[in-house]
């Protein structure tokens, strides 16, 4: 019984949906809410983020309210208050 769940597991992980971030923008600013919307998991909201030439993402600064603004596609993303 063992070996047969086993067998399922790994078949079920093998031909399982795969979910995957979509990448960030080298340059470009993000909110953590657009990253969120991507995929991406465990950004904080209303933090501003920069994605690097390697497609990674580091946190800039945290948006006072009103929060993090979407700069639209190609366009970094700003804090609310700096636009």
């Amino acid at each position: 019984m063992v070996q047969v769940l086993s067998l399922f597991l790994a078949t079920l992980a093998t031909i399982g949906p795969v979910v995957q971030a979509i990448s960030c923008t080298p340059g470009l600013n993000y909110c953590g809410h657009t990253l969120q919307a991507n995929g991406w998991s465990g950004m904080n909201r209303d933090r501003l983020y920069h994605c690097d030439k390697s497609g990674h993402v580091s946190p800039v600064k945290n948006c006072p309210y009103p929060g993090c603004t979407d700069g639209r596609r190609g366009r970094s993303d700003y804090c609310w208050r700096d636009g």
